[in-house]
C-alpha cells in the first residue's frame, strides 16, 4: 500500500453525510451531569484539578488591552500578549474541570461563565504574530490591530474554539441553567470566527500549501476544527460540508509527508503534527463509526514512531530544525492509545515511559494545558490502567525520505554513544542552515549538540530569521569554507545520500557541497558519518571529511557546538567534553592539519538557558594550510578517565 491514504476515498462526502451524526449524540467527555463518570476520578488527579482552579478564583482574569496585542507590530514581542491570552484560556480549562468534578460548588460554574464570556469578548482569538492585517499579508494593510470583520484562522483561534467546544459538551447544560444565552453566544462566536471563515474563504495556505508550506498547522488546526463542528455546529448541512473539507485538508497534508513517518520540524512539533494527525483521524473514525483500515496504512503506522526514532533518553530528544532538545511538549496518553490503533506495542511502551510516574492526565506545574487532551487521557481506561515500562530505546533508526539516522550503541540502554546525524536540505519546515550537522550523546546526555531555538520574536519567522545565530551554520556542526556557512533554500541540500551497515558499523554517507554557495568554492564535501560497536560496549563514533575545491580556500574550518564544558589536552589533537556529572566524550583530530579554539557562548534566553545552563561552547578546528583537496578524520570515544 505505497503512498499516502486516499482520505477523500475512505472517508467520501456521501458516506460523511450518511452517518455523520447530530449535534448532541456525539461527544468524546462526559457532560457533568454523568456523574458516575466523573466521580470516578482518582483521588489525586481530582485534588490536583481542585488546586489549579482554586488558586486563581480571587484573582482577576488577566487583562487584553489593545496595546498589548499591539507590542508584536511595535517591537516583534510575542510573550507579552500570548502569555496572559494563555492564562485565560488555562484558567478556564480548570474551571470547567472543576465544575464538572464538584457540581456543587457555584463558584466554579460562575468561573466558567466569566471565562467563555470573556473569551467571546475578546475583539479577536488570533495571535499577533499570526494576524494577516499585523503581517501586512493576504491584501491587507498593514496595522496594530486585527479586523474582526475578517478573522484569520490561525493555531490561536483553533484551540480557543476546541476549548469552548468542549466546555459547552462538558458543562453546556449547567451554564443553560444559569442563563442559555451563554451557550449560544459561544457558538455564535465558534462559528463566526472559525468555522464559517475555514468554509467560506480559501486563503488558508496552511490548507493546501497554496501560500506556506504544509507542516503542523494543518493536523493541529484540523485536529481542533473537527471536535468544534462536533460538538457546537447545529446545521447538519453544514456539519458534513465542514467534516469533508477537512479530510480533504488531512488529505493534502499526507500527501506531502514523507513516506518513511519523519517530521522535518523535528520531534518538538512532531506532538503538533503527527500527534495531532493521529487524533483527527480518531475522531473522524468514532464521529462516522468506522476506520476503513486507516490505522493499518503504512505511512500513518510510521508517522507513530517518530518519537521513539529521535528520542535520546533521560528527558533528551534529537532536536534538528526549531525545538528544543529537551521536549516539554509532550502527550503521552496521545501517544499511547496512537500506538493501541496501529498494533505497535513498542509506541504505546515508549508512551508509559514517557509518562513515568506522573498523573495519567494532568500535566506537571508549568507544562502546556490542553483540555482536549487531559479530558481524552481521564477517560482512557486502558492509559490509566497502564503500568510503567522501559524506553524501547532502538538500537537504529533510518529515514530515507527525512534523510536522518539515529544509532546507538546498543538497544534498550542508554549507556553508550549515540550518533543522530541529517543530510536533508535547507528548505525544511523551521530550518537551520544545518545540512551534514550531527549530534553526539553519551549515556543519554548530548555533548555535541544542537542548540534548538530561542523564545519566539518578529525575526523568528521574518527575512531576519537567518540573522538569529542559533539558526546558522556557523553554530552547527558543520564545515564553514572560505568564511561560508551554507545559505536557506530548496536547492541548497544534501547529494548522494546513503545508508548502510554491518554487524557492527551504522554509517550515513552525503555530499555536502550543493548546500553552500558557489563563492565557497566546493567541488564535492563527502561527510561520512559511521558508529562502531567493537569489543567496547559503549561503541566510537568517526565524522570523516573528503573534499575538493576548485581553488585552495583562503579557510576552512570544522566547527563543533558542545554542551559542556571543553577542555584541550596538551600537545593538541584531542579535546574532552564533559557535562557536570557523568562521563566526558574524548574527541581525537590531526593536529598537524587542524588548530583548536574553543569559545563560550553565553545563554540569558530562557528558552536556551533551561536546556543549556548559563552556557553553550564551540570548538573551531581550523585548516593550518587550507588545500585545493583534504581528507580529516574526526573520531569520538567515552573518556575511560586518563586524556
Amino acid at each position: 500500500m505505497p503512498g499516502h491514504p486516499r482520505l477523500t476515498e475512505l472517508f467520501p462526502p456521501s458516506l460523511v453525510a450518511a452517518r455523520m451524526p447530530r449535534i448532541g449524540e456525539w461527544s468524546p467527555v462526559p457532560p457533568a451531569a454523568d456523574r458516575g463518570a466523573w466521580e470516578g476520578i482518582g483521588n489525586d488527579t481530582r485534588g490536583r484539578v481542585l488546586q489549579a482552579a482554586d488558586s486563581t478564583l480571587e484573582e482577576p482574569w488577566p487583562s487584553l488591552p489593545a496595546s498589548l496585542f499591539a507590542r508584536f507590530a511595535r517591537d516583534g514581542d510575542r510573550w507579552g500578549y500570548q502569555a496572559p491570552a494563555a492564562a485565560r484560556r488555562e484558567r478556564l480549562g480548570w474551571a470547567v474541570l472543576a465544575a464538572a468534578m464538584r457540581p456543587s460548588s457555584a463558584e466554579f460554574l460562575d468561573e466558567v461563565m466569566d471565562g467563555v464570556w470573556a473569551l467571546c469578548e475578546e475583539t479577536s482569538w488570533v495571535l499577533p504574530a499570526h494576524d494577516f492585517r499585523v503581517l501586512g499579508s493576504h491584501g491587507r494593510k498593514r496595522g496594530l490591530l486585527p479586523d474582526p470583520e475578517r478573522p484569520t484562522l490561525d493555531l490561536g483561534a483553533s484551540m480557543t474554539a476546541v476549548l469552548l467546544a468542549l466546555t459547552d459538551a462538558i458543562a453546556g447544560e449547567e451554564l443553560d441553567r444559569i442563563d442559555p444565552l451563554v451557550r449560544r453566544r459561544l457558538r455564535r462566536e465558534v462559528s463566526t470566527r472559525v468555522l464559517r471563515p475555514y468554509l467560506e474563504r480559501d486563503d488558508w495556505g496552511w490548507y493546501d500549501g497554496s501560500t506556506a508550506k504544509l507542516n503542523n498547522w494543518n493536523p493541529w488546526i484540523h485536529s481542533e476544527l473537527l471536535l468544534a463542528t462536533a460538538l457546537t455546529e447545529e446545521s447538519d448541512e453544514v456539519r458534513g460540508t465542514l467534516v469533508s473539507r477537512i479530510v480533504q485538508g488531512l488529505e493534502n497534508y499526507l500527501a506531502a509527508h514523507p513516506d518513511d513517518g519523519g517530521c522535518d520540524e523535528g520531534p518538538h512539533y512532531w506532538w503538533r503534527a503527527g500527534a495531532s494527525l493521529f487524533e483527527c483521524l480518531e475522531t473522524l473514525t468514532s464521529l462516522l463509526g468506522t476506520d476503513a483500515g486507516v490505522f493499518g496504512h503504512p505511512l500513518i503506522r510510521a508517522i507513530a514512531r517518530y518519537p521513539l526514532a529521535t528520542w535520546i533518553g533521560d528527558g533528551w530528544a534529537v532536536n534538528f530544525a526549531d525545538g528544543p532538545a529537551r521536549p516539554r511538549e509532550m502527550g503521552a496518553a496521545v501517544l499511547h492509545r496512537y500506538g493501541r490503533r496501529t498494533d505497535q506495542p513498542e509506541v504505546s511502551a515508549h508512551a508509559r515511559a514517557l509518562r513515568g510516574g506522573a498523573d495519567a492526565a494532568i500535566p506537571e506545574p508549568g507544562g502546556p494545558f490542553d483540555l482536549r487532551r487531559i479530558s481524552d487521557a481521564l477517560f482512557d481506561a486502558d492509559w490509566q490502567a497502564a503500568g510503567p515500562a522501559p524506553f524501547p530505546l532502538p538500537v537504529r533508526s533510518w529515514l530515507p525520505d527525512t534523510q536522518v539516522l539515529v544509532t546507538r550503541a546498543a538497544a534498550g540502554t542508554e549507556r553508550g554513544l549515540l550518533l543522530a546525524a541529517k543530510g536533508g536540505h535547507n528548505d525544511e519546515s523551521h530550518n537551520h542552515n544545518d545540512v551534514g550537522t550531527f549530534i553526539v550523546a553519551l549515556d543519554a546526555r548530548p555533548l555535541l549538540i544542537d542548540a534548538g531555538v530561542g523564545t519566539y520574536r518578529k525575526e523568528t519567522f521574518g527575512p531576519e530569521r537567518y540573522g538569529i545565530w542559533s539558526m546558522t551554520s556557523e553554530y552547527h556542526n558543520v564545515p564553514i569554507v572560505n568564511g561560508l556557512g551554507q545559505p536557506p533554500g530548496p536547492g541548497f541540500r544534501a547529494a548522494a545520500v546513503a545508508h548502510c551497515r554491518d554487524g557492527t558499523t551504522d554509517e550515513l554517507r552525503c555530499d555536502l557541497a550543493a548546500a553552500y554557495p558557489p563563492e565557497a568554492g566546493l567541488t564535492r564535501w563527502r561527510r561520512t558519518f559511521r558508529l562502531i560497536r567493537d569489543a567496547d560496549d559503549d561503541g566510537r563514533i568517526e565524522i570523516g571529511d573528503a573534499w575538493g575545491c576548485s581553488a585552495p580556500p583562503g579557510s576552512l574550518a570544522l566547527h563543533l557546538l558542545a554542551g559542556g564544558d571543553v577542555a584541550l589536552a596538551g600537545g593538541g589533537g584531542r579535546a574532552v567534553v564533559s557535562p557536570s556529572a557523568g562521563r566526558g566524550l574524548i574527541l581525537d583530530w590531526d593536529a598537524v592539519a587542524f588548530t583548536a579554539s574553543v569559545e563560550t557562548i553565553p545563554l540569558t534566553d530562557p528558552a536556551f538557558t533551561r536546556v543549556w545552563g548559563p552556557a553553550i561552547h564551540r570548538l573551531v578546528l581550523t585548516a593550518r594550510r587550507p588545500a585545493t583537496e583534504g581528507e580529516h578524520t574526526l573520531t569520538m570515544r567515552p573518556n575511560s578517565g586518563r586524556v
